[in-house]
């Protein structure tokens, strides 16, 4: 009876234990699948006054599609590691633009990439870029 005791108790503490995990599993943000990204290098010299990265949301059947224009350390001329996720009602793009010859110059220029979702960022109330508030342009329903 004991060890019957002893084993229901210890059911008990494992189930407790898993949905305690996969609450905190739900918080994590959900990665949205890329169709496509771009990274459409650099446009000149950044010359707007702040340092605030934009998002420009253009929604057509293919899908969603967010042009991100952004300041970044001159020099870049590639880019890896696209990636997009959504978090209570914010849709968060990041990448990393670096240079394949390790050549930088320290100023800062205007860099441009394009994501491609493969459905629509319907859910999404805002977005960020690496995490940083975005200036927001084109259509955002339920903003």
């Amino acid at each position: 009876m004991k060890n019957s005791v002893l084993a229901l108790a210890l059911l008990v503490l494992s189930c407790v234990a898993s949905v305690g995990s996969l609450a905190e599993e739900s918080d994590l943000p959900a990665v949205q699948p890329i169709k496509s990204f771009e990274f459409l290098g650099c446009g000149g010299d950044w010359n707007d006054e702040h340092y605030t990265p934009e998002v420009t949301r253009l929604g057509s059947s293919a899908g969603t599609t967010l042009l991100v224009r952004h300041p970044e350390t001159c020099g870049a001329d590639a880019a890896r590691n696209p990636r997009v996720t959504l978090n209570d009602g914010v849709l968060d793009l990041s990448y990393e633009p670096y240079s394949s010859s390790d050549v930088y110059a320290m100023c800062p220029c205007e860099y441009w990439a394009k994501f491609t979702l493969e459905g629509p960022a319907a859910s999404a109330r805002s977005a960020t870029f690496r995490s940083k508030p975005a200036r927001l342009k084109g259509s955002w329903p339920d903003r």
